[in-house]
C-alpha cells in the first residue's frame, strides 16, 4: 500500500527519481496516466491491470467512453532507470505543469505526481471542516 509524501526535483529532460519507499511496490515498468485534479497517476502493473478491467466493464455510454478515453489514451508505461528515476513523457508533464519541484503522495492503490505549488493550493484549499463533513456524509470514523 502507497501512503506517506515525498519532495523530489524534475529536471529539464523531464526525469525525476522515483522515492525508494515506493520503488519496490511500483516494479521496474510500471504505468503513467493523466490523474484527477491536475496531478499524474503512476499505477504499478498489478493494479493497472485491474483499474483497466473495471474501465473495459463500463456498459458503453458517452459518459462511460469519455472516461475511459481520459485514462487510456494518456497512459504510458515507463521504466527504472539503473539511479531509479523515470523519464515522465512530455506531454504528461505539460498536463501536471511539471516543472521543477514535485511531490510524489502515496494513495493506496497508487501514487500521485504533483507539481509541488499545485498541490500546496490543493492543500489550502481543504479545511479540515469540509473534511469532517465529507467524512461524516461518508460514514467514516475515527
Amino acid at each position: 500500500m502507497f501512503m506517506g509524501q515525498y519532495e523530489h526535483t524534475i529536471d529539464a529532460k523531464g526525469r525525476t527519481i522515483i522515492p525508494a519507499k515506493y520503488r519496490d511496490d511500483l516494479g521496474d515498468e510500471f504505468v503513467v496516466t493523466k490523474g484527477l485534479d491536475g496531478c499524474l497517476y503512476l499505477y504499478p502493473a498489478q493494479a493497472w491491470q485491474e483499474f483497466a478491467q473495471k474501465l473495459q466493464n463500463l456498459p458503453s455510454s458517452m459518459q462511460n467512453r469519455q472516461i475511459q478515453r481520459q485514462f487510456l489514451s494518456k497512459a504510458m508505461e515507463v521504466s527504472l532507470d539503473k539511479q531509479g528515476r523515470i523519464l515522465v513523457p512530455a506531454r504528461l508533464r505539460e498536463m501536471a505543469a511539471l516543472e521543477k519541484d514535485v511531490v510524489f503522495v502515496g494513495m493506496m492503490n497508487r501514487v500521485e505526481l504533483w507539481d509541488k505549488e499545485r498541490l500546496s493550493q490543493e492543500d489550502m484549499a481543504e479545511s479540515d471542516e469540509l473534511m469532517g463533513t465529507a467524512m461524516d456524509e461518508l460514514d467514516i470514523s475515527l
